[in-house]
């Protein structure tokens, strides 16, 4: 192309001020973005909510975000406010119903995104999640039509059109509108061709950066020398399986009196994850540190011997990739995207869903071999560095975009990309 490709890149799950750790992935993809070739305006519509009445840490961070905000990187991120509350009991709803608060969505915010096309004058729209983001695209009229790119994130977003046939049917004007849609996993891929066989859907896989090398300068410290540490890092839901990776410590700790687990993070089944680890009594070998931020999880990560996290139906957690990025070993479950690329016994070890034996088992074939567990972690590492940093993934979604502004009047297709 002879000028440089104008995106406009629209996600609402993104992080704010007040709340980075909300999306950092959409952060770190729009970073990427930002330092090619490229034009980026990145547009995250934000709940409205009086200061007045801002209680929860959640309703502060979408009161006091500004208006406009600059991460690093330059990311410049403009936050438009519309009336979408992605909250209890409100969500539920929505989600099984979801044209009414839709509508509601695109009165309140149709005239800052005109505003936007209007002014910046897009080659192409990307968006994150159909809906909402993708349907108020979808909703512009014809003297806006560009071609529209829409990435989903999540496995019940989708299987979840089989039961909710409003959903549906809220999906498949995006679906119709959109020049493509990706997902991020080959399994979520195929779930959306099942559901819209006549659509164009691609795999592209999430990115992550690599670790900052200065993080290999800082030592342990002295509590965790001479330990085997395991880490798992992810929000205490029953999906995660926090409990069932405790169980499966326990059942090998005797035999590995130097290991020790290590997990960051907390949520709504911290109380059950406490109370497995007070009923096993490994009280001094499973550590709950809490939550951390960005940069003192990557450490955890240096310093770890290998991660695990064996939560089911993860579309293709970022968690993953930066443990990876920083040379460990995985263990994780073999239902989740993330096993697109890994392989068993080559970058880690796969296990299926909620099984303690089996995660009790690769536990134990990674702290038995030292050399091997190094190994994956090179193994790892290499796949990280060589396939799946931003930089290469930012790469392929613009030749992808760039594509579409060409032809995006050309009839649809199924395939993937990765």
């Amino acid at each position: 192309m002879t000028s440089r490709l104008r995106i406009l890149f629209l996600a609402s799950y993104f992080p704010k001020p007040d709340n980075p750790l909300m999306g950092t992935w959409a952060l770190t993809q729009a970073q990427a973005l930002a330092r090619q070739e490229v034009e980026l305006r990145v547009v995250s519509f934000t709940s409205w909510v009086p200061r007045a009445l801002a209680k929860t840490s959640g309703a502060k961070a979408y009161a006091n975000c500004p208006e406009v905000y600059t991460w690093h990187g330059g990311v410049q991120v403009h936050y438009p406010r519309w009336l979408y509350y992605p909250v209890p009991p409100v969500k539920q709803w929505a989600y099984r119903h979801p044209q009414p608060y839709l509508s509601l969505a695109k009165w309140s915010a149709e005239r800052y995104l005109y505003q936007q096309m209007e002014s910046f004058k897009p080659d192409v729209l990307f968006c994150h999640h159909a809906l909402p983001n993708g349907w108020l695209v979808a909703q512009l009229p014809p003297q806006f039509c560009k071609p529209l790119i829409v990435q989903e994130h999540d496995f019940d977003e989708i299987a979840d059109c089989r039961l909710y046939p409003q959903r549906k049917a809220a999906l498949q004007q995006v679906v119709d509108r959109a020049w493509a849609m990706l997902t991020v996993s080959h399994r979520m891929q195929q779930n959306m061709l099942e559901l819209f066989p006549a659509a164009r859907i691609y795999t592209c896989h999430n990115g992550v950066h690599l670790p900052d090398p200065k993080l290999w300068s800082t030592p342990r410290p002295e509590v965790l020398k001479d330990r085997i540490i395991i880490l798992a890092c992810a929000l205490f839901a029953e999906r995660k399986g926090i409990p069932t990776l405790v169980e499966a410590f326990h059942h090998i700790s005797a035999k590995h009196p130097n290991a020790v687990l290590r997990i960051i993070g907390g949520g709504p089944e911290e109380q059950r994850v406490r109370e497995t680890i007070a009923r096993l009594k490994v009280e001094d070998r499973v550590q709950l540190v809490g939550k951390k931020p960005h940069q003192e999880v990557l450490q955890e990560m240096v310093w770890a011997d290998c991660f695990a996290l064996v939560g089911w139906d993860e579309p293709f957690a970022t968690v993953y990739l930066e443990a990876m990025a920083a040379g460990k070993p995985i263990i994780c479950c073999n239902d989740g995207g993330i096993t697109d690329v890994v392989q068993d016994g080559v970058h880690g070890y796969t296990v299926p869903p909620r099984s303690v034996a089996a995660t009790a088992e690769a536990i134990d074939r990674m702290l038995s071999n030292s050399a091997q567990r190094l190994q994956m972690g090179h193994n790892a590492q290499r796949l990280i560095q060589q396939h799946l940093t931003w930089e290469v993934k930012a790469k392929e979604l613009i030749q992808l975009m760039e594509t579409a502004v060409r032809n995006h009047r050309q009839p649809s297709l199924s395939t993937a990309i990765s």
